[in-house]
């Protein structure tokens, strides 16, 4: 079946886009794998109407406003490939063949925590990354900075608004630079270059960092550098154009090097960031795509 676009994930950004491209009666399919990164997420915040709405409960909603427009259709899938062959995209999930004019990856990101035992025992819970989204739930509590290198210093100051009792742990990472030690110092603030060597608490709710050596230092929460990418295994078949950090390169429309081939949301940012700035982007990258459209039909 032929679509004018074909929207990968199903998250706030591609539902969103297809939002407006069923609004604007473009013949749309949004195939999604339902395995969201704010899955471990119990409650989102900062997105007026829907402050401290569960992450399910959004999607259901936003799917209900997707699909009752006719020219929506919604595909829990997962896909395997896309190729271009001429001006058309070829998608193939595990089961089935789609084309399409044009194709908008809203695919959110791959997502990795650090390198410590049980870690995904507290993430989501009592461990975050981002202090616009949880810093409020975790405001005047003794919270673990759990950081290194440039950034380190970046979320400390980020989160000193929220609480004055924070214990910074590089987890191994024996290199800190002397101003950033000597001002950590000058705040009170300690720092623990030793591993980590597992987590302490219980039903998610995190108590204290053991180190490598048995020192253990008590914590009521933390906030850890998380790892993301967009190196999808179905994206192989396409000559994309990325930066040095592994960024999709775009123009000020969401247009990648492959003609037709927008992106959107985190994946297009290649950074976590909230469900109001996502949908936000998704809806104006499908403007773009379907300016372009009407531009060439005209």
């Amino acid at each position: 079946m032929y679509y004018d676009v074909i929207i990968i994930g199903g998250g706030p950004a591609g539902l969103n886009a297809a939002l407006n491209f069923g609004r604007s009666m473009k013949r749309t399919l949004i195939i999604d794998e339902d395995k969201p990164r704010n899955r471990v997420t119990q409650l989102s915040h900062g997105f007026l109407t829907q402050d401290g709405v569960k992450p399910t409960e959004f999607k259901r909603k936003s799917k209900a406003d997707v699909v009752k427009y006719n020219d929506v259709t919604y595909l829990e899938a997962h896909v395997e490939q896309i190729e271009k062959i001429d001006k058309e995209f070829i998608v193939k999930t595990q089961v089935q063949t789609y084309n399409a004019r044009q194709v908008l990856l809203a695919t959110g990101l791959r997502e990795h925590g650090p390198d410590i035992t049980n870690f995904n025992d507290f993430y989501g819970r009592s461990i975050f990354y981002c202090p616009w989204c949880d810093g409020y739930e975790m405001r005047n509590k003794k919270l673990a900075v759990i950081y290194s290198g440039e950034m380190l210093l970046h979320m400390v100051k980020l989160l000193s608004n929220f609480s004055q009792e924070l214990v910074v742990f590089t987890n191994g990472e024996k290199e800190v630079l002397e101003a950033d030690k000597a001002l950590l110092n000058n705040k009170g603030i300690d720092i623990y270059t030793e591993p980590i060597a597992r987590l302490i608490g219980n039903n998610g709710h995190l108590d204290g960092i053991e180190l490598i050596d048995e020192q253990i230092v008590s914590v009521e929460g933390a906030f850890a550098k998380m790892y993301w990418d967009t190196q999808f295994d179905f994206l192989n078949q396409l000559s994309i154009t990325r930066d040095g950090d592994g960024k999709f390169e775009t123009d000020i429309y969401g247009e990648t090097s492959v003609e037709g081939l927008y992106v959107a949301g985190e994946a297009k940012d290649n950074f976590a960031g909230q469900l109001l700035d996502s949908a936000a982007n998704g809806g104006m990258i499908a403007k773009m795509m379907m300016m372009k459209q009407i531009e060439e039909d005209f």
